[in-house]
């Protein structure tokens, strides 16, 4: 996963969430529809080499995901069942 496909992946699943009205944490279902048609219109760029394609899809997806609808990088503690309590010290 490159950061910058990511990152442009993520603004193009944004900009519908925010013109379809949609809210990312009730609806997850969609938002991951939405992530889905977003990857699948980048592969289609970067068949045509408009755009350097994608190696780990469903990596992409859980990263957009985790920043559209989940709490961003602490999602991943979140969602590991060993994880008992997160400390924030201080921000950054």
């Amino acid at each position: 996963m490159t950061a910058e496909a990511a990152a442009r992946i993520e603004s193009q699943v944004r900009d519908q969430i925010r013109e379809r009205g949609v809210d990312p944490l009730r609806e997850a279902e969609l938002v991951r529809a939405l992530v889905d048609e977003a990857l699948e219109q980048w592969d289609e760029r970067a068949l045509i080499g408009a755009v350097a394609p994608v190696t780990d899809r469903e990596a992409t997806a859980k990263w957009v995901m985790d920043n559209v609808a989940g709490l961003g990088p602490l999602q991943k503690y979140l969602d590991d069942p060993e994880i008992e309590e997160i400390w924030i010290n201080e921000p950054g």
